[in-house]
């Protein structure tokens, strides 16, 4: 196999995780890249700016020492919007820099707006399959979280954020939410077919 490009892709939780998973065969487009993509799981927005470059020297650079890295940043918007903040939780400029003093030849981001729920409501259809619950419209609540979190009840289960509650994300149509959000992820193709 070609390793002379890596594409690493942090996520903020589970779910992402096996969304980017379920992604990358589409952006392939059905086609064999030769370039290694890997995913890894922060496990929330904290501590970011230490997390990522931990992770990209010791568990990537350390296996691909001279391969070119390329590395993608995602994460959900809504957490830099709170108005009452002092400071944002990450930030991005000291991150990058961090990563690219580790090894990563470039750096890029891809920002969920406002949160990935928002991406998994593009499949109302599909989310209310899963719950076994009656085909919906439109959903209520103040944002896409709470309109996940509210489907959930209505089918007995509980939906924790960045996690894969009962492997949902596995039953959500991501040709559907990729149409949608296609704008998002044009970096990641181009890298992905080495464009």
């Amino acid at each position: 196999m070609d390793t002379s490009k890596v594409i690493v892709i942090f996520t903020e939780g589970e779910t992402d995780e096996v969304f980017f998973k379920k992604l990358i065969p589409i952006l392939k487009e059905n086609g064999k890249t030769g370039i290694k993509i890997i995913i890894k799981n922060l496990k929330g927005i904290g501590r970011y700016e230490q997390k990522a470059p931990a992770k990209l020297k010791h568990e990537v650079i350390a296996k691909f020492p001279k391969t070119e890295i390329i590395v993608f940043c995602s994460y959900d918007l809504d957490v830099f919007d709170i108005p009452c903040q002092q400071k944002p939780p990450v930030d991005w400029t000291k991150t990058e820099k961090k990563l690219i003093e580790f090894g990563a030849s470039k750096v890029f981001h891809i920002k969920a707006d406002k949160m990935i729920e928002d991406w998994f409501l593009t499949d109302l259809e599909g989310l209310c399959k899963f719950l076994k619950i009656k085909p919906l419209k439109r959903v209520t609540g103040k944002n896409a979280y709470f309109k996940i979190k509210g489907l959930f009840k209505r089918g007995n289960k509980i939906y924790q954020k960045g996690y894969n509650t009962n492997n949902f994300v596995d039953s959500l149509d991501v040709n559907k939410i990729y149409s949608k959000y296609k704008n998002q992820f044009t970096e990641l193709k181009k890298q992905i077919q080495n464009k």
